[in-house]
């Protein structure tokens, strides 16, 4: 990278002219979603949705004693009040197809939703990048797969960081740190970016600025918490986010990373590496070393971007700690996407593309052994070895990527550690 290859595109758009293009983006990514909702007919994971949806409708602030398996944070009970009560209409629940729309709607419309904020974020770029990044994420064929195919929720939490990150680079900490608070009282992996946020939040402004965003949090999941809190117990944040991950126990849950490369897909994570050290072990290990080298280039780096180094944190998270799911690398995507284009990189956006289809071939693989039947479909056969395989292959673009990420942080040159903790100690009240 001696020689470095950067977007450079110059065609004059207007911003009413962007604006035709981009309703029509809107439009057809729409009408995409919603054939795709309405034709794939399945009850994968989406069976959680019904329960849950019917139980927060009888019972709305009981629902964690009234739902057994109810493991989601309470932001997410409220857009499933609004499925329930929809799903309550027999003429939807008991046609297939309407159930469908129900219970993917919410997803659909935040991941439609995303599409105007990258255009918006980008948009400071030039025209062009910004409907680049638009479209690119409206055709992403992981994104389609996980929100309309699938009906995960990944593309609501995606929706509140971009607006979150974006608030925290743009000179709003107080906002940014009320909708980071949603992010995580939305979807537990949120909370895989709560030590960049911290970081930048508290180095970036001055502390009163900065404890301030931090109250607002807080008091954000207090609020939110509190009437659940008030019917099932002051315990019930512990129960619900280190209560779900505890519920796997595994290396890997069909997640394309290290412990998936090694064979150890689903092993336990009490399961022996080297030594004496498990997987739990080297995957505490992991953590401790992808936080510090986090604040390491942070403090040292000149180039101090949230997208870039949001994305570089959570690949490393992924594929070097244990517990994973496919679905947790989708987070990337979008922080890829970002960066490649915020930082005109062509090899990261290079990056994002291999990326999108690892991520796209994991959940598809997923999917297909989760529908394989009897006979099993040809993918089924090979299911353990195409996630080895796989595995190693994510790995290889990890190690590419991050040598950009690592070279974009410092191409303007580096910063002394002590410099650095100096400079992030200097604001005053």
């Amino acid at each position: 990278m001696a020689k470095e290859k950067q977007m450079v595109w110059q065609i004059p758009l207007t911003r009413k002219q962007a604006g035709v293009f981009l309703a029509a983006l809107l439009l057809s990514a729409a009408l995409v979603r919603l054939i795709l909702g309405y034709t794939a007919v399945h009850y994968f994971d989406l069976g959680y949705y019904v329960d849950w949806s019917s139980g927060v409708l009888e019972d709305f602030f009981g629902a964690y004693d009234r739902i057994e398996n109810l493991d989601y944070p309470p932001l997410f009970l409220f857009p499933l009040y609004f499925t329930g009560w929809v799903m309550s209409d027999p003429r939807v629940s008991e046609f297939h197809p309407y159930a469908m729309l129900a219970l993917k709607g919410w997803q659909m419309l935040f991941d439609l939703a995303l599409i105007p904020m990258l255009y918006l974020l980008l948009r400071r770029h030039g025209e062009l990048f910004g409907l680049l990044g638009a479209a690119l994420w409206a055709v992403n064929p992981t994104i389609l797969y996980n929100s309309a195919y699938w009906g995960q929720t990944d593309s609501i939490m995606l929706f509140l960081l971009a607006l979150a990150f974006s608030l925290l680079d743009n000179g709003r900490p107080v906002w940014s740190s009320v909708t980071m608070a949603l992010a995580c009282l939305m979807k537990f992996q949120s909370l895989y970016f709560a030590p960049l946020f911290a970081l930048v939040l508290f180095t970036r402004y001055p502390f009163r600025r900065a404890a301030l965003g931090g109250c607002a949090a807080v008091a954000t999941a207090f609020a939110v918490f509190l009437p659940f809190m008030l019917r099932s117990g002051w315990g019930l944040p512990f129960r619900v986010y280190f209560g779900g991950f505890a519920q796997y126990p595994g290396a890997s849950l069909n997640a394309f990373n290290l412990y998936s490369a090694e064979g150890l897909n689903y092993a336990s994570v009490a399961t022996t590496l080297v030594g004496p050290l498990t997987v739990g072990g080297f995957s505490a290990c992991a953590t401790a070393a992808a936080l510090l080298l986090l604040a390491y280039f942070y403090l040292t780096a000149t180039e101090k971007s949230v997208w870039l180094l949001g994305f570089w944190f959570m690949q490393t998270v992924f594929l070097f700690t244990a517990r994973m799911h496919e679905r947790y690398q989708i987070p990337v995507l979008l922080f890829a996407l970002l960066a490649s284009v915020v930082h005109r990189s062509y090899p990261l956006f290079w990056g994002y593309a291999a990326l999108t289809a690892i991520t796209f071939f994991n959940h598809f693989l997923v999917l297909e052994e989760a529908f394989a039947g009897d006979p099993p479909k040809a993918w089924t056969l090979w299911f353990g070895d195409l996630v080895e395989q796989f595995s190693w292959a994510n790995l290889a673009v990890y190690a590419l990527t991050a040598a950009v990420c690592l070279h974009i942080l410092y191409r303007r040159g580096r910063i002394s550690l002590r410099e650095g903790i100096q400079q992030a100690g200097s604001y005053k009240f």
